[in-house]
């Protein structure tokens, strides 16, 4: 939730679209990709290395698609002007898909090019309405968090070795820091932001990844039809079901309220957490789950290698952290998160990983269904007719 979008705050606009238009689902459609293309690094056996990079890699993508959604929160995408820029952002969010297979190598200075290009497209807009009459945005705003770090992914492309990298992370800081710093802007930028639209374009983005998860295994199986291979495509799809409900079921509608209550209230925090940070959190989760199971499907007679097994159980411990995060964010009760969270805790390292030491690939993805399964059952236990919880 950038706070150059304070830019419209106050200029006697109203935001456009409450709900996800066609031109931000076609926006979406980058990331697609763009997700696809990070997770195919993290099949077979991924060491820290592989990880690591995913991590650096995938956040700055994250942090533009999450900057853009709160532009068009803030500003719909029914306006030819932010229809140009969006449309005009997306060969750069391309370019950086395209980029990551050698992110931090050969392509990296396409990588942040393309990550230049996305702030400024983001300047453009921000700057427009920070020029308004009326606008509380200072124009130094803008220029601070979108055009400073566009000029600094820009100039590390021509950088050298490591140094590249101190200027990514001088860029990324940059922006996290200004986002912390409201400098007297009060809370009305998230005074207008529509709660309805933000919870549909998260949810949308998590289905992106869970599209992906589904997608990574059935063209695994179809590369390798076997019995054995079936097996552990179902679990699997099973287990991302299972994820899906648990999200959709109870996610959405507590972030709708959550949300709400925290606009209401000024909780300006809660609101920055929940839309920018956390969900990070939860889609790396499902996405590391997501290579774990291609790898399965593609073995599943053989016990899964030690960088598929911390993408099978960090992956579970991520998505349920993020969800307990949030649902303390929101007000739940810590005893009622605790309820379901310490049970998470206890059988992923318990159950799930001496499944993935013994068993084969195949038992190992039939046992995270079976958690999966026993952790929503538990939290619909502890829900006791409510709905009110995040998980």
């Amino acid at each position: 939730m950038t706070d150059g979008g304070a830019a419209g705050a106050g200029t006697g606009d109203e935001v456009e679209e409450h709900r996800a238009g066609w031109f931000e689902l076609f926006f979406d459609l980058v990331f697609v990709v763009t997700v696809s293309v990070l997770a195919h690094g993290l099949h077979g056996d991924p060491g820290p290395g592989e990880f690591g990079k995913f991590l650096v890699l995938f956040f700055p993508a994250w942090w533009a698609w999450a900057n853009l959604t709160v532009t068009v929160n803030l500003f719909g995408s029914a306006t030819p002007r932010v229809q140009a820029m969006l449309l005009a952002a997306m060969p750069a969010l391309g370019l950086m898909a395209a980029a990551s297979p050698a992110g931090l190598g050969d392509r990296a200075w396409a990588y942040a090019l393309g990550a230049g290009w996305v702030r400024l497209m983001l300047f453009f807009i921000w700057f427009r309405h920070a020029r308004r009459p009326g606008s509380p945005l200072p124009l130094w705003r803008p220029l601070l968090y979108c055009l400073v770090p566009a000029a600094l992914w820009a100039v590390s492309a021509a950088v050298p070795g490591a140094g590249r990298f101190v200027v990514w992370g001088v860029a990324i800081v940059l922006e996290v820091v200004l986002l912390a710093v409201r400098a007297g802007l009060g809370t009305a930028p998230y005074d207008r932001m529509s709660v309805e639209h933000l919870v549909e374009r998260i949810g949308l983005f998590v289905v992106i990844v869970l599209g992906e998860s589904v997608f990574t295994v059935v063209v695994t199986l179809e590369e390798h039809f076997t019995a054995a291979s079936g097996v552990a495509a179902l679990f699997a799809f099973v287990a991302a079901a299972e994820l899906a409900l648990i999200f959709f079921t109870w996610g959405t509608g507590s972030a709708e309220r959550g949300l709400s209550r925290a606009q209401s209230g000024r909780a300006t925090r809660v609101m920055r957490d929940t839309v920018m940070y956390l969900p990070f959190v939860l889609v790396c989760g499902i996405t590391v789950i997501a290579a774990a199971f291609g790898t399965a499907v593609a073995e599943p007679h053989h016990v899964l290698p030690a960088g598929a097994r911390w993408a099978l159980c960090g992956g579970v411990l991520a998505f349920y952290s993020a969800n307990a995060a949030i649902s303390t964010r929101y007000g739940d009760g810590v005893r009622n998160v605790l309820g379901w969270y310490v049970p998470c805790l206890v059988l992923t390292p318990g159950m799930l990983l001496p499944a993935a030491l013994l068993l084969p690939a195949w038992g190992a993805v039939a046992c995270t269904a079976a958690l999966v399964l026993l952790l929503a059952k538990l939290s619909k236990w502890r829900l006791r007719g409510r709905v009110d919880l995040w998980p």
